[in-house]
């Protein structure tokens, strides 16, 4: 293996190490081997190291919402809004997502459509063994007066 295989291998290798520690620490589910390999993959793809730092520091449910459920996410909402633009899965508040198993992620986000933003509720369910989004769910909430 040449030098850059043996630092991606260790990168993907501390990840993994700090998903699990990080998953023990919080009382978060761990992530399974496939969907470590994602989120290594998705971190890998950030730019800047002080990015690809922050990211690798989310708890798991945050890394589950963005790479594995977000890409999953925009065609369940154009269902209920075709013309549904960006999905943002969580918020700044830590309890807006939650990882009751390494197969379902619960919680809070957000579409913006023609006429701004709409809050939803939702349930992405994962196949552990692929990271595969298996089904992917959405509440829309009632607009904010």
């Amino acid at each position: 293996m040449g030098r850059t295989g043996s630092k991606t291998g260790i990168f993907g290798l501390l990840i993994a190490l700090a998903s699990i520690a990080q998953a023990a620490n919080n009382q978060e589910p761990a992530l399974s081997a496939a969907e470590r390999h994602i989120v290594a993959r998705g971190i890998a793809t950030l730019k800047a190291p002080a990015d690809r730092t922050l990211a690798a520091n989310w708890s798991n449910a945050k890394k589950v919402a963005e790479w594995i459920c977000r890409p999953a996410a925009l065609p369940a909402v154009r269902k209920q809004d075709q013309r549904a633009g960006r999905v943002v899965l969580g918020t700044d508040d830590l309890k807006s997502l939650t990882l009751e198993t390494n197969g379902r992620l619960i919680g809070s986000g957000l579409f913006r459509t023609v006429h701004g933003w709409q809050d939803f509720n939702f349930v992405c369910e994962v196949n552990p063994e692929t990271a595969k989004v298996t089904s992917f769910q959405i509440t829309p909430l009632p607009a904010h007066p």
